[in-house]
Order: C-alpha cells, then sequence, then structure tokens
C-alpha cells in the first residue's frame, strides 16, 4: 500500500483524522480560498458536539483533498499515535529531513536521533498539549546526513468526542537558513567588517561588563586608545586597497599580543581601542601596552613592497580617570593626543605621563 493510498484509507475510515487534517488545513495558505469558498470559519472550531453537525462538518473536505494535501504540503507533517509511535509522514518530512516513511514509520519519535534534542522540552510540551491541546517551539535537530538543524515544530493534540487523545499532528519546519542569515546580520551590526574585530557598540557593551567585575573586585581596567602614525599619507600614495590590508595586518598583529579577557575594536579609519581588564595595579598593563606598541610598529611586507609605520598609544585607567565607557575613551583619546605631539610612535598615559618606546621606566 502506498502512502496516499494509507492517507485516503485512513480518513475514510476516520473522522477524528479527517478533523485533524481539517485543522492542519487552515495553516496551508494554499487551501484558505477554498475553505472560504465553502463557507469555512478558519477561526472557530465546531461549537457542537452533536453527531449530524460534525458530519455535515466533515463531508464538506472530501479524503481526496486531505490526502493530496498531506501529499503536497511544504512544511513537514507527521501523525502520532497517543503512545508517541509514527503513524506517517509526508514527503515534505523527507525532504526537510532526509528520513523515509520506512524508517521512522512505527517507531517512538521521542526516541529518534532526529529529535533526541527535545528531551528537554517533553514537560512543558505535555503540560501545554494537556491542557491546550497545542504546543510550538524551536528545537535543534539533526538531519539524516549529520548536519545541525533548527526546527520550528508545531504539534496539536486530536481528541475524540470523550475528550481522549485519538493521535498527534505534528508540523515540522527548518528554520536553518533563515537562524543562520539572523546571525549573520547580528554579527555585522557588531563587528567590524574589514578587520572582524569587534566595533564601537561590542566594545562599549564589553567595557560596560569589565567596569562591573571591576568594581566587584577592585581591579583596574587600561584603556588604551590606537591611531597609526602617517596612515593617511601611506593611503594617499599607495591607495585605498593597500590602505585596508595594512589595517587588516596592524589590527591582527595587534590582537595577538592581547589576552582571551582583552578586547581590541575598531572604531573607523586607522583608529582601534583594546580594554585590557582584570589588572591590580596600572603598572600591570605596561607590558601588554609595549606588545602592542611592537607589534603596531613592525614592517609590512606586501608583495615585494615594504610598508614602515607606527603608532600612538594614549592609555586611561578605571578608576583613576573615569567611571563610565564614554569618558574612559575620551581620556584615553586625549592621552593619545599627547603622544602625537611628542613625536609618535610612543606611549602615553593620562594625563601627562609620557613613555617613549625605548624608556623601560
Amino acid at each position: 500500500m502506498n502512502l496516499r493510498t494509507f492517507i485516503r484509507s485512513f480518513c475514510l475510515n476516520s473522522r477524528l483524522a479527517t478533523n485533524a487534517l481539517l485543522r492542519l488545513h487552515r495553516t496551508l495558505s494554499s487551501l484558505v480560498r477554498y475553505l472560504a469558498l465553502q463557507g469555512f470559519d478558519s477561526n472557530t472550531r465546531p461549537a457542537t458536539r452533536d453527531e449530524a453537525a460534525l458530519d455535515r462538518r466533515l463531508n464538506t473536505v472530501c479524503p481526496e483533498l486531505a490526502a493530496t494535501v498531506f501529499s503536497h504540503a511544504r512544511e513537514g507533517i507527521i501523525l502520532v499515535d497517543p503512545f508517541g509511535r509514527v503513524i506517517a509522514v509526508n514527503e515534505a518530512f523527507t525532504r526537510l529531513t532526509g528520513y523515509g516513511q520506512e524508517e521512522i514509520k512505527g517507531r517512538e519519535l521521542n526516541a529518534h536521533r532526529m529529535v533526541r534534542r527535545l528531551a528537554a522540552f517533553y514537560g512543558p510540551m505535555k503540560t501545554a498539549l494537556d491542557f491546550h491541546g497545542h504546543w510550538s517551539g524551536e528545537i535543534q535537530s539533526n538531519h539524516k546526513d549529520g548536519r545541525e538543524m533548527t526546527s520550528r515544530i508545531s504539534i496539536s493534540a486530536v481528541h475524540d468526542r470523550h475528550g481522549n487523545v485519538q493521535h498527534y499532528v505534528a508540523l515540522l519546519s527548518d528554520m536553518t537558513q533563515m537562524k543562520q542569515r539572523l546571525q549573520l546580520l547580528e554579527r555585522d551590526a557588531r563587528y567590524d567588517a574589514l578587520t572582524q574585530l569587534p566595533n564601537r557598540l561590542l566594545l562599549a557593551e564589553r567595557m560596560r561588563q569589565a567596569l562591573g567585575k571591576a568594581r566587584i573586585h577592585q581591579h583596574k581596567v587600561a584603556i588604551a586608545f590606537i591611531d597609526l602614525d602617517g596612515f593617511k599619507a601611506l593611503n594617499d600614495s599607495y591607495g585605498h586597497d593597500w590602505g585596508d590590508r595594512v589595517l587588516q595586518i596592524v589590527a591582527a598583529r595587534i590582537n595577538a599580543t592581547l589576552r582571551e579577557s582583552d578586547t581590541l575594536a575598531r572604531l573607523g579609519g586607522d583608529e582601534f581601542v583594546a580594554a585590557l581588564v582584570g589588572l591590580q595595579e596600572a603598572e600591570d598593563s605596561e607590558p601588554l601596552l609595549k606588545r602592542m606598541l611592537a607589534a603596531a610598529n613592525a614592517p609590512i611586507l606586501i608583495g615585494a613592497q615594504t610598508v614602515e609605520i607606527a603608532a600612538s598609544i594614549g592609555v586611561a585607567f578605571f578608576p583613576e580617570h573615569g567611571l563610565e565607557v564614554d569618558g574612559l575613551i575620551s581620556k584615553a583619546d586625549q592621552a593619545m593626543y599627547l603622544s602625537k605631539k611628542a613625536g609618535g610612535n610612543r606611549l602615553a598615559f593620562c594625563p601627562t605621563r609620557c613613555l617613549s618606546v625605548n624608556n623601560e621606566a
């Protein structure tokens, strides 16, 4: 017996199964117009338990149409008995998950590896089905080929006239690509496209968290404002493509000197900010800062051309120079200009203490 024949027979022999498919029809936009022409109100269930009234309701949609919907729906459809065993799945389910009818029919759905992560939802799902007859949510599942899937599943309980569960109807949609697009959009909103470093927004979030922890543990946080010396002239001489490549290389080199808990962000142009966290004393930051300066000053080889570049770095400390993110960045920016005025290629500490690149004090 093929699937279509099975569904037709199932529908003809069980009015309740047909009723379940009727409820499913309401989710399929392709049938809205047809049902409207039949006078079907998709917002209400039958108001009466009367046998004759129910027969009139069911007879408005023929079992042939129900079988066609089951076979051609874009959403995966699973029919499950009250004990959790799969009665049937449609072709869309196979297309979405890779599992065919014979691989899953008769098996307990919650034991199948495709939905093994569904266990965390069993409690709230059962409660929702018992009290409301419906549950929906997003789950992490696996395609037959092993790849991760994010699925949207909606389950409805179908009851007989006495309120007993006859079976369940589940709709399955693959949300993986949508989730991936949302993750890319979120990353674009928080990371610099050129260097892949955090941008100003993510820097501010991380700094607020770091300052909060520093208040609790009475630690210090160093904010380093980095500006590349002579970058505009280099950009004008070699072109923007070269300038972009220099920014990428310098960003990667500076970032490699930092600890995992620290953050390096690009504000724009040739300006970067580093947040060095968990410092017992302000002096603890100097070895890190000197490594950052050395990384920024190292020659860069692009093709056969060697590019010489340097950096001016201004540093402010929490809590000595400010308690808020914007104020600390502003103070570090002012200190960076002290480095520029002193000739660049050096560290300058807010408010006036400057350190030459070769000064070990």
